[in-house]
């Protein structure tokens, strides 16, 4: 056995002992390591210090941790040339009084060389670099986040469920979506099995909609059908759980999913991707930056896509284009300014829900196939143009006092035509009618969100105060249409039928233009680095307007709404990184129109009551979390008994449920993750003329859901650039609407894979997604949607 596995065989005690006292023994193993080290070709000019560490452990594939302050004003030579990792470290830390030890995680320290001892080499492992709650982070466990509290908080801090997915995870995974991204965390499920149209989701039980989005701060979502995030833009996806109004203000009550542009970086970044895969899959992707001068104040990044792709539906297609610019400005280490920009173009057509007969109820003619259009091809089209520019300002004024101001403008403009069917003729094989909807829809916004922190003692509290307000105008103006389309044989379609003359559909066709505003306060107190106490209220206002685009007619003016909404939560933060929490908060969202009598809707409310438990050792690269909830949602409209023209504010739901994560990494080769949620969502009042309804399981919520996912490296064997990976997810059984019957969902269980293998500057990967070619009905919600069938991806990148 050589010495690199005896050293790692030590008990962790020892082994600390060991990088305390800059151990002989130590040293003599990483010598022996760094001797039997595989070369590779480094070029990397001078510049930072950092840069250069954090390159170097990157294309090495190593964990490596840096303190800014050990770092700053520090330079390091160009590291060019055919050599080991150890060598190269070696040469970027010549001349300093740094060096590198192993820390019992496997990972590499940067410390001052301590007195009287000789420079360690560090051992071979995986990278990452200083974590910040809007930056990248190694592994799957992030240590901290912004979208819990609007502050750079560690998420161990936050007395409220929240579950981050990193870039490295969305690449390791290749998720193609945030329903993909968002497939192992507890909690979330699918709305629509595989619409490429939306980014529907249900949190918790409470379908998403517009206030659930959130991009670098600020509302994204205008419309659900403003078109899907692509994950290789983002470099983060977060989910804060529950009700969150009190930092976003008009939101569902499930959470708040908000996501994080890749930004600018200053060490060098060079990356492309060529992508084939099932369904004459084709894409090109890249993703470049840097700095633009010497000193580093000026930086870029430049994040780009072209995809052309079939999907498993015929006549669906799933082409995009996306180009992400963004550029930073630091003139010094308390002022940043990041522009952002995004521009998407997508090609792709909408599957309409098939119905519960030959799906997921039996029928004589058989199972519809899964491949099966029920549109018309040539008309079914959802051609989106999305476009938006932004930007993040940040600026300390002292060590004390930080304004940040965040501000987005996005406009998005698509041609939705689609071809819906409406249950099944007498022969159970011909649809009973069709209707083509012609659809065009444009939304814009502007978004604006200003805040101060402030930090400040008081004996042994310190406060981080917040305060701050946000402000934004989405407007929707959609007009729609009618035709009538021929009946088609779903089992033997003959397409192309005659369709009938256009008219305005107009109860559909709408103008909506809204002004949102509000002003919020939040207090984190740490007392004695134990307890966390977290108070935070907000105040919004709502102000609408819709009319009929056709007709002009009225159907609110300048109506108002206004909520207040509150949260408090208390953390104890023991030492051995056990983290127990509880929380109490609140959400609301407008609802429009009014009763019988006259009288205006008041918002929509949600409430959450949550007990957890978090376990986050220091330095480890591990985060475990368990919590119960109970969140209610009121003031739901429902049919008015009286008058069913009408609606009455009494419906009232609750979900309840038990969730648990696991992110971790086990030892120095293996990744896991693992999530579970018990999610009983349930009406609690309906309308008097529906009461079966009460006490009825909520449609498309799963019972129970569990995945598992684990990847594991080879460097032990000496492949350190071979990984496999696997996963399984199972949903479990679920009701629905289908076409005006109520049916129920079954189970399903599907596995994933993945096998990649780097060398030098490159990468190849092998991603498959329902491994078994399961065919299963993803969900049923106003007709029944089959799951994605078996799916390749094979990716061959190159770094430089």
């Amino acid at each position: 056995m050589t010495p690199l596995f005896n050293i790692f065989s030590l008990r962790p005690s020892v082994l600390a002992v060991c990088l305390a006292l800059g151990s002989p023994v130590l040293m003599q193993t990483t010598f022996a390591q760094s001797s039997q080290s595989a070369t590779q070709v480094f070029d990397i000019p001078a510049g930072p210090l950092d840069a250069t560490l954090t390159r170097i452990a990157r294309q090495s594939g190593q964990i490596i941790s840096i303190q800014p302050e050990q770092v700053q004003a520090r330079k390091a030579p160009a590291i060019r040339g055919e050599m080991s990792a150890d060598q190269a470290y070696r040469q970027a830390l010549q001349g300093t009084d740094l060096e590198l030890v192993v820390s019992a995680s496997g990972a590499l320290n940067l410390r001052p060389v301590p007195a009287k001892t000789v420079s360690t080499l560090p051992a071979i492992t995986a990278t990452a670099s200083q974590e910040t709650a809007t930056g990248p982070f190694v592994g799957y466990a992030a240590r901290r986040s912004a979208t819990g509290t609007k502050t750079d908080t560690p998420i161990i801090e936050t007395p409220q469920s929240i579950t981050v997915i990193g870039a490295q995870e969305i690449e390791t995974l290749k998720s193609q979506s945030l329903q993909d991204a968002l497939g192992y965390v507890a909690g979330v499920s699918r709305a629509e099995g595989m619409d490429r149209t939306t980014d529907s989701l249900f949190l918790r039980g409470f379908r998403t909609s517009l206030g659930n989005y959130y991009r670098d701060g600020t509302l994204y979502t205008v419309n659900i059908y403003n078109g899907r995030q692509e994950p290789y833009g983002l470099e983060r996806i977060e989910y804060l759980k529950g009700a969150s109004s009190v930092l976003y203000g008009a939101t569902p009550p499930g959470g708040v999913i908000s996501t994080i542009s890749k930004r600018p970086v200053t060490e060098p970044l060079r990356e492309l991707n060529v992508e084939m895969g099932s369904f004459d899959r084709k894409q090109l992707s890249g993703d470049f930056g840097g700095a633009l001068n010497e000193d580093g104040k000026w930086s870029y990044r430049l994040t780009a896509l072209r995809r052309d792709s079939n999907t498993f539906v015929d006549y669906v297609p799933d082409d995009r284009t996306y180009v992400a610019p963004a550029i930073k400005w630091q003139p010094n280490a308390g002022t940043s300014l990041t522009l952002l920009g995004e521009y998407q173009r997508d090609h792709t057509a909408y599957a309409y829900g098939l119905p519960a007969q030959g799906t997921v109820l039996p029928n004589p003619n058989g199972r519809i196939p899964r491949d099966r259009f029920g549109g018309e091809p040539g008309f079914d089209r959802f051609d989106l143009k999305r476009t938006s520019i932004g930007y993040v300002f940040e600026h300390a004024f002292n060590d004390r006092l930080i304004l940040r101001n965040n501000l987005r403008y996005i406009r998005a403009e698509s041609g939705y035509d689609s071809t819906s069917i409406w249950q099944l003729a007498p022969d159970l094989r011909h649809t009973a009618s069709r209707t083509a909807s012609p659809r065009w829809d444009l939304s814009t916004a502007f978004n604006v969100d200003t805040s101060l922190q402030y930090k400040v003692e008081t004996g042994a509290i310190q406060h981080t105060v917040l305060a701050g307000f946000d402000y934004s105008l989405p407007k929707h103006e959609t007009k729609r249409y009618l035709r009538r389309a021929s009946s088609i044989d779903l089992y033997d379609p003959v397409y192309g039928g005659t369709m009938g003359p256009i008219t305005p559909n107009y109860g559909s066709s709408t103008k909506s233009d809204t002004r949102r505003m509000g002003v919020y306060i939040q207090d984190q107190m740490k007392i004695e680095d134990k307890w966390v106490v977290l108070l935070g209220g907000r105040q919004d206002w709502v102000r609408a307007s819709e009319s009929n685009v056709f007709t002009g007619e009225q159907y609110a003016d300048n109506e108002k709404s206004q909520a207040f909404t509150g949260r408090a939560g208390l953390v104890y933060l023991a030492e051995n990184g056990l983290a127990p929490f509880v929380s109490y908060s609140q959400s609301f969202e407008p609802t429009s129109g009014q009763d019988r009598e006259g009288s205006r809707f008041k918002p929509t409310e949600g409430e959450q009551y949550e007990l957890g438990l978090r376990y986050q050792p220091a330095g480890s690269d591990t985060m475990l979390s368990a919590s119960v909830y109970t969140l209610t949602r009121k003031n739901v409209t429902v049919a008015d008994p009286m008058d069913t023209s009408y609606q009455i504010q009494t419906g009232k739901a609750r979900s309840r449920g038990v969730e648990l994560e696991a992110r971790t990494r086990i030892g120095r080769n293996t990744n896991l993750i693992a999530a579970y949620a018990y999610t009983d969502a349930r009406t609690l009042k309906a309308s008097p003329l529906q009461p079966d309804a009460e006490g009825r399981r909520l449609d498309s919520v799963p019972l129970n859901q569990f995945s598992i996912w684990s990847d594991y490296g080879f460097g032990s064997f000496g492949l350190p650039g071979l990984r496999v990976g696997a996963g399984v997810r199972y949903v479990g059984s679920t009701y629905g609407m289908a076409h005006g019957t109520r049916v129920e969902v079954p189970a399903f269980t599907l596995m994933d894979a993945m096998l990649s293998f780097s060398r030098d500057r490159w990468k190849f990967a092998l991603n498959a997604t329902n491994l078994a070619d399961k065919t299963y009905i993803g969900s049923c919600t106003y007709g029944c949607f089959y799951g994605e069938p078996r799916k390749l991806i094979s990716t061959v990148t190159y770094r430089w």
